[in-house]
Order: C-alpha cells, then sequence, then structure tokens
C-alpha cells in the first residue's frame, strides 16, 4: 500500500472516480482496509482535513535575497529610529538574515528553560503572548512583522538600560547597553563575566559583525563601533543605571540624520545642507528616487505629472512599501523615468489613476522595459476621490485618517507626508461634502481620530459635521491644521508632527510633484516636510520661528533648483539654525 502524499493522491483519485467502480464485497473491503491504513499513518490526519494537510505539507517558504532583507532592515530601522547598522548587525547575529531554513521551515530556537518562549525568526523574537495565535503566526511569517517586533523591543531596552553619553540615538557607541539587553539584560553578558568563562559577550559579538559586510556581498557598510571599556564596568553585576556613562571615543555617526545611501561612518565633517535637484521638475523626482534608494527599491509608484490628486492620496501608499514616487506625461513614458526603472529594478510597479491619468500606451511601454518582471498594477477609480479611497483600503485596522480638499493640492502637501510616516491613509473630500466613496472607505476603516488639512475655505464645516456623523466621532477626536496661508499650515502641522525634528526637508509650496515626491522620501525617514515661498519667509513668521526652535544637529534636505529655493534662503536657513554648511 501507498503511504504519505501518495497514499492521499491515490485515495482521492479512487474517489473521485468512485461511480466507474464496481464495489462488491471485497472491492469494498479492499478500499476500508486502504483508507484504515492511511488514517493509520502518523503523518496523515483525519479524512476531512487531509487536503489542508496536504497543502501544508506541500508549503516551502523561501527567504528573500539578502538584497531585499537589507532594505527592508533599512526601512524599519529608519521608521523605528534606530541606526541602520545596529539592527542588521542585531539580526544578522541572531539569524544571518534567515526566517527560514533551508528546508522552508521557520527558524526557531528553542530555550533550554521551558517557562520561556522560543525565539521565532530573523530576529528571534521571545517576547509575545504565546496564547495569541495570530500573533505567532504573523511573528513566523510575516518577516516585516517580526523585524518591527525586534526594533520595538530593541527600543524598549534603550529605555529602561542605563543612558550612554548625551543620549543621542546617532551616536553607534551610545547603544552598547541596548544590544547588551536585546540578548539579555543580565550578568552572564557583563564582558569581564564573559571573559573569565573565555567567552566573548553578547553586544561585542554585535559590535564585531557591524565592522564587517557580513556575507562580502557589500550589503552593508563596515563601521567600527567603540565599546565600552571593560576596566569602566562592574565585575560580577549589572551596570549602575543612576551612573553617568561617558560615550566612548572614537564614537561613529549611524544614517538617522542622513539620506538612505549615506555613509554611517561619515563622521561630523559632512554637510548638513544638502541640495538634491535636477534640470526640471520631473528630473529632480528622478533625483530624489536614486538618492533616497540607491540600493534599488523592490515597488515603485507612477503617476502623472501634470496633475496631483492621484499622487497626493498615494504618498502613504509610497511609505507603506517603502517606494518612491516617479512620474511622467500621461500619453508618454519618459526615457528619463525608464533610466530611473532600469537603475532602480522595481519587481512591481504601482501605477496611480485611470486611463486618462495614465494611458495604455505607457503601460504598454512600461511592460516592455521592466523586461525582469510582469508584476505591473492600477489603481483607479471613476474619479479623484474614488481613487484615494482606492489606496486608502490598502491601511484597514488604521485608527486615524487625514481628509484634504481634492480641488487643490497646499494644505495636504505636508499632512500627506507627515501622516504616511505614521501610516495614515489621505481621502479626498469636495469643499462642501463628502464623495460617497470617501464616506464609504471611512465607514469600512473605521478611524477614531481624523486630522483635516487646511482651513474651512479647503474644507467646510458642514464637512467636518459629516465627518462627526458618519463615523459617530466628536468634536474632540476631529483636529484641523490650519494656518493663514499655506505656509503657516505647513509649519502648524510640523509643530504638531515634528515638535523637534532631527531631519527637515524644504520643498517649494509653488508646485505639487517635487514636494509630492519629496514627501514620499521624508515619510520613509520619519522626517518633516516644510514648504517654503520662492521669495524665501517673513523674519519672525512663523517658519523662521519653527525652524529658531530646531537643534542645530537637524540634517536639511533642500529640494529643487534655485529657481525653486533660493541661495539666499538657504543662507538664511544656516544662520537661524547655526550651520556653517
Amino acid at each position: 500500500m501507498y503511504k504519505g502524499k501518495r497514499g492521499i493522491a491515490v485515495l482521492k483519485k479512487m474517489l473521485a472516480h468512485k461511480k466507474s467502480l464496481f464495489i462488491g464485497r471485497k472491492s469494498l473491503l479492499t478500499v476500508l482496509l486502504a483508507v484504515l491504513v492511511l488514517l493509520s499513518s502518523s503523518s496523515v490526519p483525519a479524512l476531512g482535513d487531509q487536503e489542508q494537510a496536504l497543502g501544508e505539507q506541500e508549503q516551502k517558504y523561501e527567504n528573500p535575497s539578502k538584497q531585499e532583507i537589507a532594505r527592508k532592515l533599512e526601512t524599519i530601522a529608519r521608521q523605528k529610529n534606530i541606526p541602520s547598522v545596529i539592527l542588521k548587525a542585531i539580526a544578522f547575529k541572531e539569524s544571518s538574515w534567515r526566517q527560514f531554513d533551508a528546508n522552508g521551515n521557520v527558524v526557531i530556537s528553542m530555550p533550554s528553560d521551558p517557562k520561556y518562549n522560543p525565539a521565532i525568526g530573523i530576529m528571534q523574537v521571545a517576547s509575545y503572548d504565546a496564547s495569541n495565535t495570530e500573533e505567532v503566526e504573523r511573528l513566523k511569517y510575516d518577516i516585516d512583522y517580526n523585524i518591527s517586533r525586534g526594533a520595538d523591543i530593541l527600543n524598549q531596552k534603550w529605555e529602561f538600560t542605563p543612558k550612554i553619553g548625551d543620549g543621542d540615538r546617532n551616536k553607534l557607541e551610545n547603544w552598547y547597553f541596548a544590544i547588551w539587553a536585546y540578548n539579555s539584560w543580565s550578568v552572564k553578558n557583563n564582558p569581564n563575566n564573559a571573559a573569565l568563562l573565555g567567552q566573548e559577550a553578547y553586544q561585542d559579538k554585535v559590535l564585531k559583525l557591524a565592522a564587517t559586510d557580513y556575507t562580502k556581498q557589500g550589503l552593508a557598510t563596515p563601521v567600527p563601533i567603540t565599546p565600552i571599556d571593560p576596566a569602566l564596568l562592574p565585575l560580577d553585576y549589572l551596570p549602575d543605571k543612576n551612573q553617568v556613562w561617558s560615550t566612548p571615543e572614537p564614537y561613529h555617526l549611524g544614517d538617522l540624520h542622513v539620506g538612505t545611501g549615506s555613509d554611517p561612518s561619515r563622521g561630523e565633517g559632512q554637510p548638513s545642507i544638502v541640495r538634491v535637484s535636477g534640470q526640471d521638475r520631473i528630473e529632480t523626482v528622478n533625483q530624489i528616487a536614486l538618492t533616497g534608494w540607491p540600493n534599488g527599491s523592490d515597488i515603485v509608484i507612477l503617476t502623472r505629472s501634470d496633475n496631483f490628486p492621484d499622487a497626493l492620496a498615494g504618498v502613504p501608499l509610497a511609505c507603506k512599501y517603502n517606494a518612491p514616487i516617479l512620474c511622467t506625461e500621461p500619453n508618454r513614458l519618459d526615457q528619463r523615468v525608464i533610466d530611473v526603472l532600469n537603475t532602480l529594478k522595481p519587481r512591481k510597479v504601482i501605477v496611480l489613476g485611470g486611463e486618462q491619468a495614465i494611458s495604455p500606451a505607457v503601460l504598454a511601454k512600461l511592460k516592455e522595459t521592466l523586461t525582469w518582471t510582469k508584476d505591473i498594477t492600477r489603481i483607479a477609480g471613476a474619479d479623484r476621490y474614488q481613487t484615494a479611497a482606492l489606496i486608502a483600503q490598502n491601511f484597514a485596522g488604521q485608527q486615524e485618517a487625514v481628509i484634504a480638499t481634492g480641488l487643490d493640492y497646499p494644505d495636504a502637501l505636508s499632512l500627506a507626508s507627515a501622516a504616511a510616516a505614521r501610516g495614515i491613509p489621505l481621502v479626498l473630500s469636495t469643499a462642501k461634502g463628502l464623495p460617497e466613496a470617501t464616506k464609504k472607505v471611512l465607514q469600512e476603516l473605521k478611524p477614531s481620530r481624523i486630522y483635516v488639512a487646511g482651513g474651512e475655505a479647503a474644507v467646510a464645516p458642514q464637512v467636518v459635521e459629516q465627518l462627526k456623523t458618519v463615523l459617530n466621532l466628536n468634536s474632540g477626536n476631529i483636529t484641523r491644521l490650519a494656518g493663514s496661508d499655506r505656509y503657516e499650515t505647513s509649519v502648524k502641522i510640523a509643530q504638531a508632527f515634528y515638535p523637534a525634528a532631527y531631519e527637515l526637508y524644504l520643498a517649494t509650496g509653488r508646485d505639487f510633484l517635487e514636494p509630492l515626491a519629496a514627501g514620499a522620501w521624508a515619510a520613509s525617514r520619519n522626517a518633516c516636510l516644510l514648504l517654503v515661498s520662492p521669495q524665501g519667509f517673513t523674519i519672525n513668521g512663523p517658519t523662521e520661528n519653527y525652524l529658531t526652535q530646531l537643534p542645530s544637529s537637524v540634517q536639511v534636505r533642500i529640494i529643487g533648483g534655485e529657481a525653486t529655493i533660493s541661495e539666499k534662503t538657504v543662507d538664511r536657513i544656516k544662520n537661524l539654525l547655526g550651520k556653517t554648511s
């Protein structure tokens, strides 16, 4: 008799053809015996579960490429305000960047003490509720979620372990105790105790990994990180949280305040104000994509270059997928965009808007250009409101939402970026009422808090009243962010979401394209997008007052050429921030 998968297959075939079988007593007995043999096999479940079990047996999970893992770690590190070199080194120490082993099984480490949970996946997460089946399954099969949970745990360790130096998260040496605690905040990881046992402390192993490129494939920029001198540490107990611990010298900086492709070991001499621009709007957008995603991107968002609504709603989507926004004319795919696509090598392109926005001819050219993938998806509704609603459906479970007018762009530019960084979708309204598509998607999402972009001329009071009724909200759950003009509105948003920004992106408020692309980039970095006038800003005005409140260490990116933001304005920014470069 056949057993296992082969036996199930035979049985299923017999049962499928039972009408053509003549079953006498002997034949019936034979069939029953076959069933009993199959059911007696330890590897075969009850008959009703056979098909499901077979599918599970045939399922084999594979790890993404090392390049993709690197991008995932970098993206989530930026979102969680952790230097990527730290998170990448910990992940490599824990699992060699593996979620699944060679047999396609989840990498799980069993603890020696049964009171502790097994450690799961790429970050070897052991802090979870074992009774929460959904949580356990996500840790096992959702790599992004596993990395995110590991980053959250590391941030928790940062909070309760002794503070090092000035507490600057971008100084790699300041993470020594947090890395120690990621494995276990115990004496076993005291380097003095480890040395007595002829071993090396966990955090010291991680620091050594950070000084290599792991796989010799150029996936990590080696950075030397100076450990705390063991002579300063106690011999057989944990470091005192109340003691002043100086940052070890020399110290090295991470990538929290610079672009994705910057060298983490750059030191203090790197210019703190950098301009990113091209010869025109499309080329500037291209430069944003190439600078912000120097290692390529798995997904690219493509939108039209001559109108704003689809791209506006697409900023949160771009951040969700860590994807740059590219743009082109409705009826022609710009060759310069083709060149960027060939550099980024995306596995998927999401096209925003219907055929009037991006024509079938452009899609045909995309298919011709992207020879390495056929995954080209269009998100399109009957109008801008429905398209925005369809995009918003990708944010199920989010407790917040942003609403902006679909008739103009200035008020929503900054808020779209700030919302995107927090995973908040953006939907559109007419000046005086909620379109049916917007109303429907909000009822589906059921957000408990709404941010309104702009004043009452943009989004009228009756729209707010509709929101209260549709979502059963009170006034305290709806926040309007508005100023006297687009620039003060941008400041209001910055103050609400980034009261102490560590990274600032400045873009023109007179056009939508460059700020939208920059907004997606800023959101991926959890950085602040601020709109400025081509003429600069008023002395002692809202923008100046906001800038003067920021630390001098803030990193600034100027988006666009001198026609959009003049060198005179840049000089003024330097003076306000106390910068020399």
